[in-house]
């Protein structure tokens, strides 16, 4: 017999009769009783350089100056400060995804797969391979500890799927549409030197300008519910240090302190600041060489298994006005009144018709100036802009405006009864405006009706579907609300109508001169916030693009005049998007169907003009492109205000947002059919109508500006601005009434 053959068969006998530890499934081995051992000694290890980093991180911050109130990394600490709800969950998770990383080191690696092959594959093992990493999981996730009320959504987004109790409920993670992208399969974010991915502060110089960029269809308004709705939706926060979970500063102004954070302090990713940059370096001697960014705080895989990072969501992840009403008990607690059912408000000094103003907020390391210094809400961010902060005082009064119509209508409910009903109906109308007016302002209306966004048809729950917020949603695409503000604030002066150019006061100043400083608007809105309200119906907002205002891209967080400089929050956005390890531009449009990018020409044609020279003079191939920057450059579709790949990401959250949410308004048993009826009459204009006493006229479609006013605009009283009628609202909810827990 020849060699040739011998070996032949010695081969062919190899294949057929290796043992599974031999074979590319690495990861079947490490569920073998001796490996087993193996891991629980890599816990054990792990464990003790976490504790010993924690402690490192202590001493370290312990001869580090305080964070000054006031100063843009307070205000920056203010937006992604974790609640403790969410420490033990991102501790566990810092210690699987740890392991995680040694077992594809210690066991795959070496088999000559790759980083990513090696998270993949992972991705089949249990956490149970250990009783210790699987108590991790199944404490987090699959305990009998939730106490369900059936009649009332939770406030933290549990018990909403029977199933599966977990899903949607805040402080756990975000959903990928896409596998993720890390340097190491795990966790590692890319090199911007070894990946040859651009700075992104170079990104943001060299691409965003700060123009105007009117949308003549669409109002003001649009901008500031897309944030409204999207701290509902999202609430991304950073990881903290130490034992003590503090937040730090990666930019220290001593040199020293800097470069020992960043040495050691593993969380610190900043944003290094070119030698040219305009801005941040005009001289010498008095510039800022680094912008501050913490990576986000991770969180523990649901399902119970091994694989990449997921980043932690603070928010819940349904629709259901929690940035209103808080997540915890005890929020919620502070926010309420105890009494008739309202929430807490305090009367506004500047404006006799206008009183209710939102309580101030009294406890620390909520306000940027300090206790006192700004309003309470369900979410830490409402007083970012002062109208965002109006959009919140709005729908703390109709909260209010409907427990005082319910209890005149039932005057022996409770004060229990009374809230969680007003609620119920406050959630159902931020819903179906957001549905009915909202999307199809940003998505064109046939391709709502088309997209199973529209209300042709009553809502079936699915509790099969997930509601978790995806990450490249939350973190890439919803940012898209900063390109659409403007720098001024403005007012509508008079209670009439007159063309734009007559209807607004041009007496203030630069939002930068109120970011996060809600209280000293009260200075020049002597006729009350609900003049900006109304302003913001009528004052166009700007294109989706990469046009945006410098208060956000250079003065972010700034507002104290002796402070030179402040953060730019396109740059923030793309190193976060990175950080998560959110896929490529071109990626999503593979996702979403979309023709793939072969050449500069198919570049060039679905680019805004121009779009396309730029971006690949800084990317090294167009495979590169951040998916935030893509989106924002692509040319629009129809009669939507995004690109396709920007739309299809949408699409694919609010189907889902909708679909598996039991409690959704229209599914069938959340609210009669008379009930019903009456919320399909609420548009965003009927809530002003009734809670600006400034404001006796409004457009009928608040989100759109149509080219002739008197046409579009209608006394408060018109039937084209329908009320609800609460006569008889909880005699006719017997009729046709289903038992929710049925669905």
């Amino acid at each position: 017999m020849s060699t040739s053959i011998i070996i032949i068969r010695l081969l062919i006998c190899t294949v057929i009769f290796v043992p599974p530890c031999y074979t590319s499934e690495w990861y079947q081995r490490l569920d073998y009783d001796y490996i087993r051992s193996d891991i629980a000694k890599e816990i054990k290890n792990v464990v003790e350089r976490i504790e010993n980093r924690q402690r490192s991180e202590d001493i370290i911050l312990s001869n580090i100056s305080r964070l000054p109130i006031g100063s843009p990394v307070y205000g920056q600490m203010i937006d992604s400060m974790p609640s403790k709800e969410g420490h033990s969950g991102s501790r566990n998770a810092e210690i699987i995804y740890e392991v995680a990383r040694s077992l594809i080191k210690s066991y795959c690696l070496r088999n000559g797969h790759s980083d990513i092959k090696c998270s993949k594959d992972l991705m089949n093992l249990n956490l149970n391979v250990t009783a210790t990493l699987g108590e991790m999981c199944m404490s987090e996730y699959h305990n009998n500890n939730y106490s369900c009320n059936f009649d009332y959504r939770s406030l933290d987004g549990s018990c909403n799927n029977l199933k599966r109790k977990y899903l949607g409920k805040a402080n756990t993670p975000y959903k990928r549409l896409l596998f993720p992208v890390y340097k190491d399969g795990v966790y590692e974010m890319p090199n911007i030197n070894e990946e040859m991915r651009p700075n992104p502060r170079i990104l943001s110089t060299n691409l965003v300008k700060d123009e105007d960029s009117s949308d003549p269809t669409k109002s003001m308004m649009m901008a500031y519910w897309t944030m409204f709705i999207g701290h509902d939706l999202s609430h991304t926060t950073v990881s903290t240090m130490g034992k003590e979970n503090k937040f730090v500063n990666c930019c220290d102004k001593d040199k020293r302190n800097q470069i020992t954070l960043n040495k050691y302090i593993r969380s610190c990713k900043p944003i290094f600041i070119p030698d040219d940059d305009r801005y941040f370096k005009p001289d010498p001697f008095d510039y800022m060489n680094c912008m501050n960014y913490l990576r986000s705080r991770p969180a523990v895989r649901p399902d119970c298994k091994f694989g990449p990072m997921e980043q932690m969501n603070q928010a819940t992840h349904y629709l259901d006005a929690s940035m209103l009403y808080g997540i915890t008990e005890q929020q919620t607690l502070s926010l309420r009144r105890m009494s008739l059912g309202l929430l807490s408000v305090q009367r506004n000094i500047y404006d006799d018709h206008e009183r209710d103003l939102l309580p101030l907020e009294t406890t620390d390391n909520v306000c940027q100036n300090g206790p006192g210094t700004c309003f309470r809400a369900g979410d830490i961010r409402a007083n970012a802009f002062p109208q965002l902060n109006a959009v919140y005082t709005l729908w703390v009064r109709e909260h209010n405006r409907v427990a005082r119509a319910l209890h005149k209508e039932r005057l022996f409910l409770s004060d229990e009864e009374l809230f969680q009903e007003a609620k119920k109906i406050v959630t159902a109308c931020i819903q179906h405006i957001t549905y009915n007016e909202w999307l199809p302002a940003l998505l064109g209306v046939n391709y709502t009706k088309e997209n199973g966004l529209g209300f042709g048809q009553r809502t079936t729950y699915d509790e099969n579907a997930d509601p978790t917020v995806s990450n490249s949603f939350a973190t890439a695409i919803l940012p898209f609300a900063n390109s659409m503000i403007t720098d001024s604030l403005s007012s509508n002066s008079m209670n009439k109508w007159y063309k734009p150019s007559k209807l607004f006061t041009p007496s203030l100043p630069s939002i930068k001169r109120y970011y996060n400083q809600p209280l000293i608007l009260g200075e020049y809105f002597d006729t009350g916030i609900g003049k900006m309200l109304i302003g913001l119906t009528v004052q166009a907002t700007q294109k989706v693009d990469m046009l945006f205002t410098q208060t956000i891209t250079n003065y972010l967080y700034r507002i104290d005049p002796n402070d030179v400089f402040g953060m730019d929050i396109f740059s923030l956005d793309i190193q976060r998007s990175r950080d998560h390890g959110i896929p490529s531009y071109t990626q999503f449009r593979k996702y979403c169907g979309l023709k793939d990018i072969e050449n500069m020409q198919d570049l060039s044609e679905i680019m805004v003009e121009g779009s396309a020279d730029r971006l690949m003079k800084l990317y090294k191939t167009w495979n590169d492109i951040d998916l935030l920057v893509g989106a924002l450059s692509e040319k629009h579709v129809d009669d939507a205000m995004v690109g396709p790949t920007m739309r299809c990401i949408i699409r694919e959250q609010f189907v889902r947002t909708r679909i598996a949410d039991r409690y959704f308004y229209d599914v069938p048993g959340v609210f009669s059919d008379y009930q019903l009826e009456n919320l399909k009459k609420v548009t965003l204009a009927r809530v002003l109508c009734d809670n600006l006493q400034a404001s006796s006229y409004e457009p009928q479609q608040v989100f759109l500006i149509h080219a002739e006013y008197n046409s579009s605009i209608h006394n408060c009283g018109s039937k084209l601005i329908p009320k609800i009628n609460f006569n008889g609202w909880f005699d006719k909810s017997q009729d046709n009434f289903l038992d929710i827990n049925q669905h």
